[in-house]
């Protein structure tokens, strides 16, 4: 599936994992996140997913976005692959600020992250 606006595409696969490709250089704005969590409630109602998320050399992200994901998404544990070595500072920050309810990771390369969303603990339903 593909968002209205092309800025992202989202696939699920089995799992459930739901893997979201950023257009390059994009700035995520607090709509995105909207839609892309949209997509997710819109796809598996009621349940959490792993989300795999590949962020292509985002150029930024909203802080309105990032507080919508770490407090308003179906979510069980998120992998982020970055190209940057600063996605990693970023990634961390995210973390200390947001303290999101689910484990997120960091990797370079899409097989390290995928391993990693394997081994975490899927909670399937939403409160």
């Amino acid at each position: 599936m593909i968002s209205p606006r092309e800025r992202f595409s989202v696939v699920l696969e089995r799992g459930p994992l739901v893997c979201a490709r950023w257009s390059p250089e994009i700035v995520m704005q607090a709509q995105d996140a909207d839609l892309l969590i949209g997509s997710i409630r819109a796809t598996l109602p009621g349940h959490r997913v792993h989300l795999l998320m590949f962020l292509n050399g985002m150029a930024s992200l909203d802080q309105q976005a990032l507080a919508r994901f770490a407090s308003g998404a179906p979510l069980s544990a998120v992998g982020l692959v970055g190209p940057s070595i600063l996605d990693r500072a970023l990634i961390e920050l995210y973390v200390e600020l947001y303290r999101p309810a689910f484990p997120v990771g960091y990797f370079e390369t899409e097989g390290p992250a995928r391993s990693w969303l394997a081994e975490q603990v899927h909670e399937s339903r939403t409160h």
